[in-house]
């Protein structure tokens, strides 16, 4: 706005005013001298009982409001198409925040008189005129009728102390959260059944949370307000949304958190059996049907170079409808109005196409007993040869991980059948693949144990941790099918068909250590897998938590059962480093000769520890230094050592 507009002042206003404000009439008539404008005085209660008497004095209208007043003010101007000039009585006002207007008296002062009204936007609620926002239901981080609010931005200890406050005050609500079933209608799209925790409609607060949550153009001057519709379709998803709430950073409408919609309208109707409680601009209201209507360019106001840089005029007649995070199928909406579930519940549509998928993998197939076969062969051959590469192939070809998953999903629902037929399924893979390892390790003329068979005997905990991710990487994976095209490397990395063959592998052998070792490492993958995928499908919404109770049973039992050999493996396993640890890292001192060991091997049973290491220095170990430092180690340890001790020389 230009220098020469900000100079032109009406020439005669009336000026209307609550009893008691002197020293600010003083003011303001001070201010209409020196600008040569005829001010009338009117008090407030003569103004609103005869609006028309004295519109007929004046064609503009300075009023000293409240954030309470000045609706009436909007209606009468509305009405009988006056101009608004408007000087806040009060600091602080939300007026002053929604309407940009000066924080100095004398400089809302000068505005309210200046001749250069614009046309603005008038939203209304159950024909109530709405200046800031319209809330329904739970609208946590949206509410801005607080000082913490207010000053949040003021400092990152303000936004801190801010962000823990409502999101304590939002948790303790989590499982008393109310959703309401309701039909939304705009002018353009009708008869939307869903159910809502909250909504927000705002038109002139886009400083507020609700506004601040999207990354999009808003304007109070483009014939449409906006609407921020609150829909979690599970407790899960309402934390998601609460989290996203937190932060500073906008949401794009292309990416918002999945329990908000957004709503851009002239109209909407939101529709309800029973009584709604909301708040217009933070006066509590109650109806069971609630009308928001947009009058575009309604009342002339005057309005700050603030105001017009933060709303530009436009009228583009086109609604936004971001609404397809909203619950809209009946048996969803159905089954959330009841109670919010704490896992979103998968609906049939949902899974039907992953069910037959599971279903088709959970039976014996020509191509699942060849693959199967193959991918033995290969890992068996990868297992003498010594080689990961060879290893990793048959892993991505090994077929077994698929029925595993469609095990999980029958346990989990109880589908007797569905369990069944895939532990069949498993347990002819499993079969095959343990004859076939077995007559290659007869046909196989080495009998050599490798470092990639080795690798395998000794699980431990940290083997269990593999077998869970992998197993809620594979559920997920059958869930969505966008990344379906991950599985090959869940394979990879869960390493089923290795461990089977080497079980198989010392069957032919006949070593019993080797079936004991690697069979538990492929108990531990499968019960792993198994468990994981239970409660990720479970934690998908694929069966509710009163259906899902047996199975979660079975797996946390399974679960514990596998837990304790594995814990008893890795306390070994941590022995081993320990003892490795101590004998590498220190400088014995024998008869007066100092002694260093490297390459240090060490086994442990019962009542002994073995070592194998190569001394290093200029001269090796006489049989009475070797003998005193086995006691040395003993005396620290406690228990019976033999050494095995070579030389390495050091020059």
């Amino acid at each position: 706005m230009s220098e020469a507009h900000k100079t032109r002042f009406v020439e005669k206003a009336l000026l209307v005013h609550p009893e008691g404000q002197y020293p600010l009439l003083q003011s303001i008539h001070s201010f209409g001298l020196t600008h040569d404008i005829q001010l009338i005085d009117v008090t407030e209660d003569e103004f609103l009982s005869q609006p028309g008497y004295y519109m007929d004095q004046a064609e503009h209208v300075v009023a000293l409001v409240t954030d309470q007043s000045v609706r009436d003010y909007i209606e009468l101007a509305k009405t009988l198409n006056f101009s608004l000039g408007f000087v806040p009585l009060h600091k602080g006002l939300m007026l002053t925040q929604w309407f940009k207007l000066p924080t100095k008296t004398d400089a809302a002062i000068r505005l309210a008189l200046e001749n250069d009204p614009e046309a603005l936007d008038i939203l209304r609620c159950n024909e109530e005129i709405v200046l800031g926002t319209v809330s329904v239901g739970q609208t946590p981080f949206l509410k801005q009728q607080n000082s913490a609010y207010l000053q949040r931005n003021q400092s990152s200890w303000r936004f801190l102390l801010y962000w823990l406050a409502l999101f304590w005050s939002s948790v303790l609500t989590l499982f008393s959260i109310r959703v309401m079933p309701v039909t939304l209608s705009t002018a353009r799209k009708q008869g939307i059944r869903t159910a809502i925790t909250g909504l927000v409609a705002f038109e002139n607060d886009l400083q507020g949370g609700a506004a601040r949550l999207l990354d999009t153009s808003l304007s109070a001057q483009d014939a449409r307000f906006s609407a921020i519709v609150i829909a979690p379709k599970s407790i899960v998803q309402y934390i998601a949304f609460l989290l996203a709430t937190l932060g500073r950073r906008r949401r794009s409408l292309q990416r918002l958190p999945q329990a908000v919609s957004y709503i851009k309208a002239d109209r909407l109707l939101i529709e309800s059996a029973q009584p709604i409680k909301f708040y217009l601009d933070g006066k509590p209201r109650k109806a069971d049907k609630i009308c928001l209507d947009m009058y575009p360019r309604a009342v002339r106001v005057n309005l700050s170079d603030a105001y017009h840089a933060m709303h530009q005029a436009s009228n583009d007649n086109k609604d936004t409808m971001r609404i397809e995070n909203l619950p809209q199928n009946e048996a969803r909406v159905a089954n959330i109005a009841r109670r919010l579930p704490f896992f979103t519940h998968a609906l049939e549509e949902d899974f039907k196409e992953a069910f037959v998928q599971l279903r088709d993998n959970a039976t014996t197939s020509p191509d699942y007993i060849a693959l199967m076969m193959l991918s033995t062969m290969v890992a068996a051959l990868g297992l003498f040869v010594n080689s990961a590469a060879v290893i990793i192939g048959a892993m991505i070809l090994a077929p077994l991980m698929a029925p595993l998953v469609s095990a999980a999903m029958g346990l989990l629902r109880g589908e007797r059948q569905l369990l069944l037929q895939s532990l069949r399924t498993i347990g002819v893979g499993i079969g095959l693949s343990l004859t076939t390892a077995a007559v290659i390790a007869r046909i196989f003329p080495i009998e050599n144990i490798t470092p990639e068979i080795s690798g395998r005997l000794q699980p431990a905990i940290l083997d269990l941790g593999i077998a869970i991710a992998c197993g809620v990487a594979g559920a997920y994976a059958y869930a969505r099918s966008s990344v379906m095209r991950s599985l090959p490397g869940v394979a990879i990395a869960v390493a089923l068909v290795p461990p089977l063959c080497v079980v198989g592998i010392g069957i032919g052998w006949w070593r019993l250590d080797m079936v004991m070792g690697a069979g538990l490492l492929f108990v531990t993958n499968l019960i792993g897998v198994i468990g994981a995928a239970v409660v990720t499908f479970m934690v998908l919404g694929y069966a509710p938590v009163q259906r899902a109770k047996r199975g979660l049973l079975v797996t946390a039992l399974s679960m514990v059962v596998i837990a304790i050999p594995l814990s008893v493996s890795f306390f070994g396993m941590y022995q081993h480093w320990q003892i490795e640890r101590d004998v590498a890292q220190r400088e014995f001192e024998v008869l007066q000769q100092r002694v260093q060991l490297v390459n240090v091997q060490v086994s442990v049973s019962k009542d002994l520890i073995h070592i194998r290491a190569e001394s290093l220095g200029r001269e090796p170990l006489s049989l009475e230094q070797g003998e005193a430092l086995k006691a040395e180690l003993e005396s620290q340890w406690q228990r019976s050592v033999t050494l095995e001790l070579g030389h390495r020389l050091k020059i």
